[in-house]
């Protein structure tokens, strides 16, 4: 019995070799081992003199490390997307159009990721394989699209509606994002008046009422103990703080936290809804593309799932995804599915009775984009009003409880 077989971890080799004409020639490819290495260098028609694994410094492997700084975002990806399609449409060998689209870009993650995959491709590499290798920057779609359209034949094609879709992507989350900017920036500045008001003016108040010694009511005595514990623990409360926060990131950050947090966030009154059309939306889009592509089915809801941007639309996509593969039709799945509306799982049956499944998915993804524009404009006029409310009640009701003891003052001075 064979073992089964495991997934080789790639790295990257520099290498000097000399050409057809004895020129010495340097680069760098990404292989399982140095041997593969050397095989890959001598299909190019080099002859190797020297071949080591790559030093990788901080700033080499900058696009390879996950972070904040070091993301590729949709706007990025739709611009190279839409590029690599006009340029593959209009002839341009697939290399070429590579290589100037990591020189063109500004963002060095997508360049050196792109030259990486040149470097893949010139080395033998299909581009979907080549890709493959960089998940931090090319999600699974676009592996999925890629493979798709070199196997029809349409690459052009297919890297125009990836960037289609790219770009509707992009603009979604730019509303969504214009949407909450405005109530994160009030609460931070909420934040600060209230903490400015404990740390300076409750204690000058709270030293008053104690020369005077009359009894402080309720509202004014919390406030006082909670102005306490941050004027003298003050370091001790930052320190706490920090640590709930980073101990509720970490969480966040497995796949349990992951899925509690995106569950209860469905849950919330106004951004839940925003947050379901909004994954039903990218749902419906990304079926769409793939299923139009010829992308099998069980593949199709796989990318569509990890493609939602909920961990919770997800679970119910594999759930699915399992179903179907046992025999069962998709619109039956999805009807069941509590987390998908209604309108989803009817129009996905119209589709596969009609075999216009694509087109029909298309229209769940329209529908649902144009809800969620609807929807944020709502919530950008309903959220202000909110936001005074809060306001209001915040740090007015600091001020009542500050200035209640004064009536007790008055009685005791007439």
């Amino acid at each position: 019995m064979t073992a089964p077989a495991t997934e080789r971890t790639l790295a990257t080799f520099r290498y000097r070799a000399l050409d057809a004409a004895g020129a010495l020639t340097t680069g760098e490819l990404v292989s399982g081992d140095e041997r593969d290495a050397v095989d890959r260098i001598r299909r190019l028609g080099l002859r190797p003199v020297e071949v080591a694994p790559a030093r990788v410094g901080l700033l080499e492997r900058e696009w390879s490390i996950p972070g904040i700084g070091n993301r590729v975002g949709a706007d990025d990806l739709a611009v190279m997307a839409r590029q690599l399609a006009t340029m593959v449409g209009a002839g341009v060998p697939l290399l070429r159009c590579l290589r100037v689209l990591a020189d063109q870009t500004d963002h060095p993650v997508l360049a050196g990721s792109l030259e990486k995959v040149a470097i893949d491709v010139e080395s033998g590499d299909s581009l979907s394989v080549a890709v493959r290798r960089h998940p931090t920057v090319f999600d699974p779609l676009t592996c999925a699209l890629l493979r798709a359209g070199e196997t029809a034949g349409a690459l052009d094609l297919v890297l125009a509606q990836l960037a289609d879709g790219l770009e509707r992507t992009a603009a979604t989350r730019r509303r969504i994002r214009s949407a909450l900017t405005y109530p994160i920036a009030v609460l931070v500045m909420v934040a600060a008046i209230v903490t400015v008001m404990l740390l300076f003016v409750v204690p000058v108040f709270s030293g008053i009422y104690e020369d005077l010694g009359s009894e402080l009511p309720a509202p004014t005595r919390a406030l006082v103990a909670l102005s306490t514990v941050l004027t003298t623990r003050l370091p001790v409360a930052l320190v706490t703080v920090a640590v709930v926060v980073i101990g509720v990131r970490r969480w966040f950050a497995t796949p349990q936290g992951r899925l509690q947090r995106d569950r209860l966030l469905l849950r919330l009154p106004l951004v839940g809804p925003l947050l379901t059309k909004s994954a039903m939306a990218r749902f419906g889009r990304v079926m769409a593309v793939l299923t139009r592509s010829g992308v099998p089915v069980l593949e199709t809801l796989s990318v569509a799932g990890d493609n939602a941007g909920n961990a919770a639309v997800t679970e119910a996509v594999a759930e699915v995804r399992r179903n179907v593969g046992r025999g069962e039709t998709l619109a039956e799945n999805l009807e069941r599915m509590p987390i998908f509306p209604p309108m989803v799982g009817q129009l996905v049956a119209v589709g596969e009775e009609t075999g216009a499944l694509d087109d029909m998915l298309d229209v769940v993804g329209g529908t649902f984009e144009d809800e969620v524009e609807t929807a944020v404009d709502g919530f950008s006029s309903l959220i202000e009003p909110l936001l005074m409310a809060v306001i209001g009640l915040t740090v007015g009701g600091m001020v009542v409880a500050l200035y209640l003891p004064m009536f007790d003052i008055i009685d005791l001075v007439q």
